[in-house]
């Protein structure tokens, strides 16, 4: 038996997916690196393959994508984070298509004759070549060109300059397949691409304000059993280094989850669980495995569940106590957190 669950709504998933290539009038590029952004790739790969909508998955590494394979993935595989030299003959065997970003990959997969991408950095100085090796480019085309947006979120004139950038170096190339949107990048018009590389918006998540007209759908709930309750006096403290005195006697609870499972520490004394319609605070400091809620005059029972993650608290109002983002919350619930599609 679980004592925290993640349940992921299936109908709001494919929703998503289907909201996003309508609003976009593009094909979709599925990330599902980090398991899937936490939410278990075992569940949420094999539900979206299926759908005349997705026209690649995306992962991080070869790793990632053998593991897609042999779920029985048989969509094309993006590998985003480009191949070691070690892993080349598993592109082959797998058929993964690398993101190249380097000229020194650029001729390993030319020698081979693997299809790839071509990932120029017009702005977020991580991976990408400055420039596209033309001449080189000439022996073996790739199958497609991207760009990834550094702050599609907070910056739309420099946004803008990525997007003129790299349409003004892509264009003595002919391509099959163009992607720069992510995400927040749906809320700029890119009329010259054809897909689009999306993630966070999947899961139903959005940085910042989603644009006017993208209707996304939040799947997740994640829930947590009591595991004991007391009856503790005014002034106790509560968890590790006294953080919290109960400031009248009160019922307190413990939940079996810590940030082992991804509860972080920096929720401690900040975030409020739901418990049969109505919000507890969190005392003291989370711990390891177990956290300590408030529940004054309302005494709960043991093996009852509150709720963590739902639609009125998503992973974005999470992040936004820590300070971080949401792709640091999902990707951040641990394996004894049991997933399950409903």
């Amino acid at each position: 038996m679980a004592r925290a669950l993640w349940e992921i709504s299936k109908s709001a998933v494919i929703k998503n997916v289907k909201e996003i290539a309508r609003y976009s009038g593009k094909k979709i590029i599925a990330v599902v690196k980090a398991n899937a952004y936490g939410h278990g790739v075992n569940l949420i790969a094999p539900l979206l393959e299926r759908l005349k909508e997705l026209e690649f998955f995306a992962v991080s590494c070869a790793e990632e994508g053998v593991a897609l394979r042999l779920l029985g993935i048989k969509k094309p595989i993006l590998l985003l984070s480009g191949f070691l030299k070690e892993e080349l003959e598993l592109l082959k065997k797998y058929k993964l298509i690398p993101v190249v970003s380097t000229e020194g990959e650029l001729k390993e997969v030319i020698r081979r004759k693997i299809p790839y991408h071509l990932n120029i950095d017009t702005g977020m100085g991580r991976l990408g070549l400055l420039r596209p090796p033309y001449g080189l480019l000439k022996i073996f085309p790739p199958q497609g060109v991207m760009t990834h947006f550094s702050q599609a979120d907070l910056d739309p004139d420099y946004t803008r300059k990525q997007i003129g950038i790299f349409k003004k170096l892509i264009r003595p190339l002919r391509v099959k397949y163009i992607h720069l949107q992510n995400s927040a990048g749906l809320s700029y018009k890119v009329d010259y691409a054809n897909l689009v590389r999306v993630g966070l918006s999947i899961y139903g998540e959005f940085l910042g304000t989603p644009p006017q007209g993208l209707n996304l759908t939040f799947p997740s709930r994640i829930r947590a059993k009591i595991v004991g309750v007391r009856r503790l006096p005014k002034g106790r403290c509560i968890s590790y280094g006294c953080t919290y005195r109960l400031k009248k006697p009160s019922f307190v609870g413990v939940i079996a989850l810590g940030y082992a499972d991804g509860l972080k520490r920096c929720l401690s004394n900040r975030l409020k669980v739901l418990y049969k319609g109505r919000f507890y605070p969190l005392a003291g400091s989370i711990t390891m495995d177990l956290t300590a809620v408030v529940f004054s005059d309302t005494k709960p029972s043991a093996g009852e569940w509150v709720e963590v993650v739902f639609e009125g608290q998503r992973f974005g109002d999470l992040a936004r106590l820590c300070k971080t983002v949401p792709y640091e919350m999902m990707t951040s619930v641990g394996n004894r957190v049991k997933r399950s599609l409903i």
